[in-house]
């Protein structure tokens, strides 16, 4: 038998799809396997006397969530036609004549139970790994991700192989969204803001800093010690409880800024003061 890997060899060589697609989830069944070889010959003639040793490799073990499952070695019959005269007997113990695929075989065959006993084919459309982070491109006008496809050296070509790169001119993470209504509690709260800067894919909103009850504004009160504190609530992605978080005291003057820098790892903007990931924001109105 001619090893697989020697197959596969010579059809990525002539620029040949090794293998057919898949009429069926690779993952699903345990993975994406080679075909069962050996190098081993068989000690009998017939009669399906001995086994030999096969084994076989994962293709998919760097594939997403594609880990292989099953056994990587296996005992196979070999040479199991029927034996003929003056053999001591047609077929060892325990099997017995039987045709099988319209040949006198020596059977039944051992039922295989293991997963992934499928013929290898190639998954749909391959396998792609997850996308980069974004980066700054060279000459900084741009943001940049990658990805490869992992199962081209398996013989397994992905699809749309030009998507191997994106490229966008805006900040890649999400805009930070209104939850002045969930987070507000007992309290008013001001409207989210926001300005961005796509360059440094940085965002900021200037918080009010001046109490003006009359037309009743106070965003200025005390808040766990603090005298004139400047406060939000925010949302992070993983749910939970608003974050309270006092941004700065009021009687320091200037302007008075909550800042967010984006993780282009996670696509999500942080909060510069406590580094969490936020969803959104607002600055409250009322803090007692």
């Amino acid at each position: 038998m001619l090893n697989f890997c020697h197959i596969l060899f010579f059809l990525l060589s002539t620029g040949v799809q090794a293998l057919p697609t898949c009429s069926y989830d690779v993952c699903a069944k345990g993975g994406m396997w080679t075909e069962w070889s050996t190098t081993e010959p068989c000690p009998t003639n017939c009669g399906s006397c001995a086994k030999i040793l096969y084994t076989r490799k994962c293709l998919s073990t760097n594939f997403p969530n594609c880990a292989c499952v099953g056994d990587t070695t296996r005992y196979i019959l070999c040479n199991t036609k029927t034996c003929v005269y003056p053999a001591q007997r047609t077929c060892c113990i325990p099997y017995v004549p039987m045709i099988i695929n319209g040949t006198s075989q020596c059977g039944p065959f051992p039922k295989d139970t293991g997963r992934s006993s499928e013929a290898p084919c190639c998954p749909k459309d391959g396998f792609w790994s997850d996308w980069s982070a974004y980066k700054p491109n060279s000459n900084n006008t741009a943001f940049v991700r990658s990805r490869k496809c992992l199962s081209e050296a398996s013989g397994c070509p992905c699809a749309n192989p030009t998507t191997t790169m994106e490229t966008r001119t805006d900040c890649p993470c999400r805009k930070l969204v209104e939850v002045g209504e969930q987070v507000k509690s007992k309290n008013s709260y001001y409207p989210m803001i926001v300005v961005y800067d796509d360059p440094s894919c940085t965002a900021y909103q200037t918080l009010k800093a001046f109490n003006d009850a009359a037309n009743g504004e106070v965003p200025c009160n005390s808040w766990k010690g603090y005298v004139y504190a400047t406060v939000i609530r925010y949302v992070k992605p993983t749910g939970g409880a608003p974050v309270e978080q006092r941004m700065s005291n009021c009687v320091s003057g200037g302007n008075q800024r909550a800042t967010f820098f984006c993780d282009t790892d996670t696509l999500y903007y942080r909060a510069e003061i406590s580094n969490d990931e936020v969803v959104g924001f607002s600055q409250i109105n009322i803090i007692t």
